[in-house]
């Protein structure tokens, strides 16, 4: 089907391979691309050609004042049979190119469709879930909240430290302070028992 490189379909058509192009480009000729070669589909280009031949059969009289009015009211008559003939011919060459591009833009439709059933789908999940922003907000405000907390366990270890150490402070004096009571309560007991 997809037999004819583009310059061999300008060499069949007698145009050049720009023309064949445009046809390319406006969907008149499907085509495939293998590689860098473009390859254009036999059928378009024989309906193509048959219609092109057909077209450059048509032959427009030219007015002479020679003429009678009667005479040229019969050759436009045969001019217009002509053109409406291969008018019916060249919808019969064309009809087959339709129903072809029909049924690709029907499928195109249907995968239209999905597509859009599926980024309805990716819409919806983008919805109900974090966007990149956010997550991104929230890894900055997770890592600044560990640095204070980390920040504050410092600071509670340094307070820890200072008050054991006062702690054992305290509990020295508070040792020394028990002793010499106790040593204080002893003389003051054997004072009194000397005295009694």
């Amino acid at each position: 089907m997809y037999k004819l490189t583009r310059q061999e379909a300008s060499e069949l058509l007698n145009m050049s391979t720009r023309s064949i192009d445009r046809y390319i480009k406006s969907g008149k000729i499907r085509s495939k691309k293998d590689w860098k070669i473009v390859y254009v589909n036999q059928n378009d280009i024989d309906n193509l050609k048959n219609w092109w031949g057909q077209n450059q059969e048509i032959i427009v009289p030219e007015k002479k004042s020679s003429f009678s009015k009667e005479k040229q009211e019969t050759s436009e008559d045969e001019v217009a049979k002509v053109v409406h003939k291969n008018s019916w011919n060249s919808l019969a060459v064309l009809e087959p190119i339709y129903e072809d591009l029909k049924n690709e833009i029907n499928k195109k439709d249907i995968i239209i469709q999905d597509l859009s059933i599926r980024l309805w789908r990716a819409e919806e999940i983008a919805k109900n879930s974090v966007s990149i922003s956010e997550f991104k907000k929230s890894q900055f405000l997770l890592e600044e909240s560990k640095w204070f907390l980390s920040k504050e366990v410092e600071e509670l270890r340094n307070t820890k430290v200072k008050l054991s150490k006062d702690l054992k402070y305290e509990k020295s004096t508070n040792n020394i302070l028990v002793f010499f009571i106790l040593v204080l309560l002893t003389i003051a007991i054997v004072i009194w028992f000397t005295k009694v």
